[in-house]
Parts: structure tokens; sequence; C-alpha cells
């Protein structure tokens, strides 16, 4: 029986994502939104968002592919038990993100911010440097992403703590997890790398009490979600000199409308949601190899546990 997949996204990416499945799967049916001729037949799904009213034109959806590392876009209460949903493992975003993770670790280590700022007003005037491992790095969330950060950022000579909800062990990682470590944690991060998934747990997790327990003088990198972000406690402990820098990459509105306060706070660096995009090559390749793993009733990768939201 011919297993039918619909790919809801832009048609470059559809272009190289159906060459990929006809080569490797020849057998599977494909189909681009909005062009289906029986909606009942549709099995997969690949989407960022979903279509309004998919569970009664679907009624044969098995699974729900997300084309992001995250799935809470897709508002899972809403997604029935019997449907199965799968994030996005693509090897393309973790190294992007890590990247991205690790330019800004070393230009807040190196003082980037303070010198371009020093340029606007003809200031000559060095700083005092210190070494890599003596600048603790604190990953906010050790998921996929989060050990490929850690480990990257270990490579470059920091010192790297992460935080967890449930117990980890990755190596070279000062691991803490739950409620009870989450203080020491945070009064450990120089830098603090929020990589955590959005969940009613998370949602404003970046406040004034949490924030306020970074040592004084520490800077934050947010490419979590912008939801996770309590705007104004963070800008206040910019402006009362408690944190030095916040690089921030997500927003609970996007794009981020132009009279928001970050646009011109001068020690808040904003970038548009640029931090790992879903490169269309590796990410094809693991939908290739979990629709494998699917047709062979075997587990696939990356598949969301309700209960956490991730």
């Amino acid at each position: 029986m011919t297993t039918h997949i619909l790919f809801r996204g832009p048609q470059e990416r559809n272009d190289c994502w159906q060459a990929l499945f006809a080569d490797a799967l020849p057998d599977i049916a494909w189909h681009h939104w909005p062009k289906i001729a029986d909606k009942t037949s549709i099995e997969l799904m690949i989407v960022w968002k979903l279509p309004r009213d998919y569970q009664q034109d679907y009624p044969n959806l098995k699974v729900i592919f997300s084309v992001g590392a995250g799935v809470d876009q897709l508002d899972l209460a809403t997604v029935p038990e019997h449907i199965q949903v799968v994030r996005m493992l693509d090897p393309g975003i973790a190294k992007g993100m890590s990247e991205f993770i690790a330019m800004h670790v070393l230009n807040i280590h190196r003082d980037t911010f303070a010198y371009i700022n020093a340029n606007k007003s003809a200031t000559w005037q060095q700083i005092p440097t210190i070494a890599n491992q003596q600048r603790r790095v604190g990953i906010f969330g050790l998921g996929h992403l989060g050990q490929v950060a850690a480990k990257n950022l270990f490579q470059l000579g920091f010192s790297v703590n992460g935080w967890s909800r449930s117990a980890k062990q990755i190596a070279d990682v000062n691991c803490f997890h739950g409620d009870g470590r989450l203080h020491t944690f945070l009064s450990q991060s120089d830098i603090l790398v929020c990589l955590l998934p959005l969940t009613d747990q998370t949602r404003g997790i970046l406040n004034h009490e949490t924030l306020s327990q970074l040592p004084k003088g520490a800077s934050v990198i947010n490419v979590g979600r912008g939801e996770q972000l309590v705007a104004q406690d963070l800008l206040a402990l910019l402006d009362e000199q408690h944190l030095a820098y916040a690089i921030l990459d997500v927003f609970d509105i996007e794009p981020l409308p132009e009279a928001h306060s970050f646009w011109q706070h001068p020690r808040v660096l904003v970038t548009p949601h640029i931090a790992a995009i879903t490169q269309n090559d590796s990410a094809g390749k693991m939908l290739v190899e979990n629709v494998q793993r699917y047709l062979d009733q075997q587990p696939m990768r990356g598949i969301v546990d309700r209960s956490l939201g991730y």
C-alpha cells in the first residue's frame, strides 16, 4: 500500500525534499500543500504550523513531523493522542546553533560589544581579558542542541555547566538538574545560554528572580523561545548594571516591533531568529531516515513526549 506524505512549506524546500524522497523511497506519494487530490489518503504530514481543521480534513493522519527543533508552535494540547509528533533533529540545525552560540560567547568574552560602543565615541581603551577556562558558560537546557553547544564550547576552552529537568551525564560538562540545583547553576554562570524548550514550566522562566541569581556582570544569550523571557525584568537588570549584555534571537512577537525597547538599548543585540535555520539537504535526509523507520515499524528519532512537551 502506498504511503502518502503532505509537505506544507516553501517551494524550494519542497523541490529538494521531494527529490530526496523520490531517490530514496520511490514508492512514497509526495504532495505539496495545498495541492492534494484526496486528503483522506494523507498519512504523514511535514509542517511548521498545522493547517486549519486538519483533524477533520486528514482523518487518516498518523504522524506530524515538525520542520523545526521545537514543537510548541503546533499546540500539542490540540493534537490527538493517536497522532505521533516528531521534532526535527537536523544536524545542520545543531551545527548552526552551536556556531551562533560560540560566536556570541566569544564576543562577550572578548568584550566585542564594549569596543563597538567605544568606537562610537572614538574611545581608545583596552579592557583586561581573562583566560577562557576562567569564564563559566551555563547551558540552560541540555537537549540535543544544548549538548552539541556545550561540547563545542568545551573544545574552545570554556568552563561549561549545564542544567536540565532530569539528570544528564555529559563528558566535560558539569551537569545540574532539578529545581533544587537551579540556584547553584545560575550562580556559576557568567554567560547564560537559554536553550530550553517552551513548556508551561519554562514560560517566563528568564525573569527577575532567576536572572538576578546570575553573578554581577553576567550576560544572557536567549536562543530558546521569546515567551521564556520577561523583557522588562531583563531591561531592569541591565540598567541596574547587574547584567552586562543580552543577545536575543527569539521574541514573543516576531518580527520584533520597531518601537520595542530592545532595539535602542546599547547593551542588547537583536538578531531576527536566525541562530539556527533548518538546512534543506541534511534535514531532508533526516526525514527520509525517519519515514523509513516508520515504514519498518521502528522507533523514529525525535518522537515528542507529550508529558514533557518536547
